[in-house]
């Protein structure tokens, strides 16, 4: 059919397949998180047993690294939220956990260059109580220059290197145990240590475009804090409730590390 006589569907809202939604009057289906796709064997019978009392016995993976369980009848939705709960499976929309993504990492893929889904998870776990995010941001982290986790199209996108030390220290020993989190182990200068190059601003469907290198060289050690960072930066810095991804393509990427105080967080090219 001509452009003109289709019906074109809405643009996607990020993080919105997680929760329960309605797929007819009488049934539903409900998104649950698997940050970074990590899960137990002890979660996975949880997750099948659910699908099976309660579902098709069907499972949907998405490209985010979650899970759908489809044919949900609505009268039932109560309970599968009490089973998802005490299974300790998050149900609910969340800013960050809804679009982190992880690649294998170098702890089962001999190209990575760093252990993406253990960094992801510390991304997460600094920046989801310290930045009030009222919108999700897909953040992508990849181990090499394959880019299974896509991160050029990630909001804020991580791909895997090998980085000399010190080049600069967002969080620095007295910061990390100061946040309650264990120094990481002594290095000498000029070290080679797993770290990241980081761009911003990728995305997809409506929003589609190429991320661009923000920060290079940056230790994992320091991600967490980068990463926060940036999106307090994103806060502050907004107008009204523009999309991270809008926020970013505002600026050239000199005035963006400007913007954000990052100058002193970029290596000499």
């Amino acid at each position: 059919l001509p452009s003109d006589r289709c019906n074109f569907p809405p643009p996607p809202i990020a993080g919105s397949h997680l929760g329960f939604h309605s797929i007819n009057d009488d049934t539903c289906y409900v998104g649950i998180a698997i940050p970074v796709g990590f899960m137990t064997s002890a979660t996975m019978r949880d997750v099948a047993r659910i699908a099976n009392r309660y579902g098709e016995g069907q499972l949907r993976l998405t490209c985010w690294q979650n899970i759908l369980i489809p044919g949900i009848s609505v009268g039932d939705i109560d309970l599968v939220k009490q089973e998802l709960d005490q299974a300790g499976l998050c149900w609910q929309p969340h800013s960050i956990r809804a679009g982190l993504v992880a690649c294998t990492g170098n702890t089962g893929c001999k190209f990575a260059a760093s252990d993406t889904k253990r960094h992801a998870l510390e991304i997460a776990a600094r920046v989801e109580h310290s930045v009030p995010l009222d919108q999700p941001v897909n953040i992508h982290l990849t181990g090499c220059h394959h880019s299974c986790a896509q991160h050029y199209i990630g909001d804020i996108g991580l791909i895997g290197a090998k980085v000399e030390v010190p080049v600069f220290n967002i969080a620095g020993k007295d910061d990390q145990e100061a946040n309650g989190q264990p120094a990481g182990p002594a290095v000498d200068e000029g070290e080679e240590v797993e770290g990241y190059h980081l761009y911003v601003g990728g995305g997809f469907g409506n929003k589609q475009g190429i991320a661009r290198e923000l920060v290079r060289d940056a230790p994992a050690a320091d991600i967490p804090a980068l990463v926060e960072r940036i999106l307090s930066g994103y806060l502050q810095h907004r107008i009204d409730s523009e999309s991270f991804c809008d926020f970013t393509r505002r600026y050239e990427v000199a005035e963006l590390r400007h913007l954000l105080g990052l100058q002193s967080a970029v290596s000499a090219n």
